[in-house]
């Protein structure tokens, strides 16, 4: 095939390096919002110490976080390191994100431990 005719070297995310990603993105409280492209694209440029270029902000917050170099495609936005945690809509408690959160665009992360209620992302 034309494909195999490129010089390229095709790399896969280990297991090991998906999970550095996914501890990383719990701390900032990234992580249910992060697809698993997202995910295998970070744990790459972080096991080869490789600028990352997207538009993503909440790609670039984790990079950062990481250490890694971020650059923007279209935008000079996301400058800023934020960290989010989980507040109830019910009860207002808050929760650290942790490294076993569920991921959805748009879902819910959990529901609250004290009244039942979702939680949501804010910002810290």
């Amino acid at each position: 095939m034309l494909i195999e005719t490129l010089d390229m070297d095709w790399r896969s995310a280990s297991t090991d390096e998906r999970q550095v990603v996914l501890d990383l993105a719990a701390k900032t409280g990234d992580l249910p919002r992060l697809s698993d492209v997202d995910i295998d694209l970070l744990a790459l440029a972080i096991a080869t110490q490789t600028s990352l270029v997207t538009d993503d902000y909440r790609m670039k917050n984790v990079a950062r976080e990481a250490g890694i170099d971020v650059e923007g495609v279209m935008t000079n936005g996301g400058k800023q390191q934020w960290k989010w945690v989980l507040r109830c809509i019910g009860c207002r408690q808050t929760e650290e994100v942790s490294s076993e959160a569920s991921r959805s665009k748009k879902d819910d992360v959990k529901l609250c431990d004290r009244c039942g209620s979702p939680m949501k992302l804010k910002r810290a």
